[in-house]
């Protein structure tokens, strides 16, 4: 049992690593609303001129478009592509089973640089470069894995007897899936879907080598506003991409809370 000595001390080290951690995004925050015309921190006074500068400059607002169609057509199409993957895998026996996880992995942890320089070769004959569809292909890659390691975690604390009580009631198997499994495993879905989104949203050497010649978006954007000149208009940018993420973790935890309500309930 802790004592009150350790406990005080379990929490100051979790506030220390806390403040570690979210350190560098308060000071991009805080630097976002800064009345200076230069990157610094503190901020002499408050303003919103950057935002402003933001969200009246096309460009900008290009990335954003190009990064909000390639993320969302990434998510959808790791959904499609990884929840038949995770049936497949958590359901039947898949030769090589072990070594298809392993490659679900090693897309996760593999240096950007190695995937996009595999990618640009492989997409460069068939057309793919400097084109959206390229680079959501590209970013389905990773996202993939996202949805199907969620769906696995999902499965396996999934009920089947729901779905054979289905089957047993007259649906057929495909049916009992789409109208039981999952509706009740849209949680997992769902988080794997945002976590799909937010890797292409913020995926900088494969949209370089892909897509960033052409059209530029955020992740490159904010890369080359970093290389050619330092405004807290990069700060505001940054922030946009903090509340998008706190967003999307938002929506998928509501989705979660509702879902678990409604199982609840029943």
């Amino acid at each position: 049992m802790q004592t009150a000595a350790e406990r005080r001390i379990l929490w100051l080290t979790s506030a220390v690593v806390l403040v570690y951690l979210l350190f560098p995004v308060v000071v991009v925050v805080a630097v976002s609303f800064s009345a200076s015309k230069f990157l610094t921190f503190p901020p002499p006074g408050l303003s919103l001129q950057w935002y402003e500068q933001l969200f009246g400059s096309a460009d900008w607002l290009q990335s954003y478009r190009i990064t909000f169609e390639v993320g969302l057509m990434t998510a959808l199409l790791s959904v499609l592509v990884g929840v038949p993957a995770a049936f497949a895998l958590a359901r039947h026996r898949v030769p090589g089973r072990a070594a298809f996880e392993a490659v679900l992995l090693a897309a996760l942890v593999a240096p950007p640089i190695i995937k996009a320089i595999s990618l640009y070769l492989f997409f460069a004959p068939i057309g793919l470069v400097n084109t959206k569809l390229g680079l959501v292909l590209a970013h389905t890659v990773t996202g993939v894995p996202y949805v199907v390691l969620n769906m696995l975690a999902g499965l396996k604390g999934f009920d089947r007897d729901l779905e054979d009580a289905a089957r047993i009631h007259g649906a057929a198997p495909l049916a009992a899936v789409m109208t039981v499994t999952l509706p009740i495993l849209a949680p997992a879905i769902l988080v794997g879907a945002v976590f799909a989104f937010l890797q292409s949203a913020q995926e900088l050497i494969v949209s370089m080598f892909l897509l960033g010649t052409v059209e530029k978006p955020l992740a490159v954007r904010l890369w080359e506003g970093v290389r050619i000149s330092l405004q807290p208009t990069i700060a505001a940018a940054s922030t946009t991409l903090v509340a998008l993420s706190l967003a999307a973790f938002a929506v998928a935890w509501l989705a979660n809370r509702r879902l678990a309500g409604r199982r609840g309930g029943r």
